[in-house]
């Protein structure tokens, strides 16, 4: 049960596996299947069992690992069951995991799940884009006020004719769709 008054470091949360990307699903193999290995040894900040699964909060490194067990006995070879490939978050947490048993720096994985240079300049200009039309902006002062700032002296009747009129349509569109999305969540994670 949630309890909004206890620190969210000192007591994490469990989730439902189906429900994030960041829980890594591990099951129980042969001892000679390759790669396998037992969980290592760490106290779990958070633990729930449900009969055959086990669900683990664990602290390494001060990097949480939110991991699915599926195995019958405690001390059991497991692998990592990977995720879809279109979920780049999961793949990321898989590789977290990975790193982890293998005793490895988590600091490469963590600077692959930052945006780039060119990801976090597109996102600026979709919060700036979403901001101008919150505030009741069209999407022609858009364009012209932050899209496309060279534009300024183009009249109304030579911006419907321009292929940055679409692109501004879209950039509105998109920026909409990221709000709808809960983009303010990610952002606080």
């Amino acid at each position: 049960m949630f309890d909004p008054a206890r620190s969210v470091r000192s007591t994490p949360a469990i989730w439902r596996a189906d429900c994030t990307s960041q829980i890594v699903s591990l099951a129980q193999v042969p001892g000679d299947f390759p790669g396998a290995a037992p969980l290592p040894d760490a106290a779990p900040l958070a633990e729930f069992h449900d009969g055959y699964t086990r669900q683990l909060v664990l602290d390494m490194a001060d990097v949480r690992h939110r991991l699915h067990v599926c195995a019958a006995e405690e001390r059991a070879p497991l692998a990592i069951l990977l995720p879809p490939l279109c979920d780049p978050l999961g793949a990321a947490s898989c590789e977290a995991v990975r790193r982890m048993f293998a005793g490895l720096s988590l600091a490469e994985p963590a600077q692959a799940m930052r945006p780039s240079a060119l990801q976090r300049q597109r996102l600026a200009l979709l919060l700036c884009v979403l901001d101008a039309s919150l505030a009741g902006a069209s999407n022609r002062e858009i364009g012209i006020r932050i899209v496309y700032p060279w534009l300024a002296g183009t009249d109304a009747l030579s911006w419907k004719a321009t292929s940055e009129r679409r692109r501004v349509q879209r950039l509105v569109a998109e920026a909409r769709d990221i709000a709808a999305s809960g983009y303010r969540a990610l952002l606080k994670a």
